[in-house]
């Protein structure tokens, strides 16, 4: 196996005089995906949004290029690099078209460019034909499409998704699993947690179970 893009150890999070997380280390590798697993309120959430510096742990260190950096020291550097997606997909009032252009606007393409780069993710993800639909009319099945191809064109290394596949039919977990596929093989390390292990067979390359604040 490759080196890690991101090592994160002694992970602790407390709410409340409770320990949610408790001395949690987790290696992110470039190409690999992460199932986390776990039942309700056992910190999968708190844990993605700790890596995606959302949430501030009580304690953690955080590995890369070869040199361990606090947590607090850390993240601001690394926070372009890792994009996390909610369950339920925010969606901006507007077209698939611009929703997927969203992120773009705070780079240095300029409009040919954009247009460009809108095109070939709209191609990639096979959203071409609904590009000019408004988003939040379209099933949740292709609304989570847009928030995934919203996320690929921006190139991110990590990608945490939470409970992707929630309230998805079949065809449409295929669909999102197709991409989250193609996503892998371009190099990019995700990290999936569901309740269902058996959804993404297929895509998953390390499985760990969070119970007792403890990772297994």
């Amino acid at each position: 196996m490759s080196e890690p893009l991101l090592v994160f150890r002694g992970i602790e999070k407390t709410f409340a005089e409770t320990n949610i997380l408790r001395n949690v280390d987790i290696s992110l590798y470039p190409g690999k995906c992460i199932l986390l697993s776990g039942n309700n309120g056992s910190g999968k959430t708190t844990l993605l949004k700790i890596i995606a510096g959302l949430e501030t742990p009580s304690r953690a260190e955080i590995e890369f290029s070869g040199k361990s950096h606090s947590w607090k020291s850390a993240i601001r550097s690394i926070r372009r690099e890792i994009i996390y997606l909610h369950q339920q997909p925010y969606l901006l009032s507007g077209t698939v078209e611009s929703n997927v252009s969203y992120g773009l606007r705070f780079t240095h393409l300029n409009r040919k460019q954009l247009r460009e780069s809108v095109k070939e993710a709209l191609e990639w993800a096979g959203l071409a034909d609904v590009a000019k639909q408004q988003a939040k009319t379209l099933s949740g099945g292709v609304q989570q499409r847009v928030a995934f191809t919203r996320a690929w064109i921006l190139k991110p290394k990590v990608l945490l998704l939470d409970e992707p596949m929630a309230n998805m039919d079949i065809e449409s977990r295929e669909q999102a699993c197709d991409l989250l596929k193609r996503m892998k093989s371009e190099g990019m390390s995700i990290v999936i947690t569901s309740h269902d292990t058996n959804i993404i067979d297929g895509l998953i390359d390390i499985h760990f179970s969070l119970s007792d604040g403890k990772l297994d």
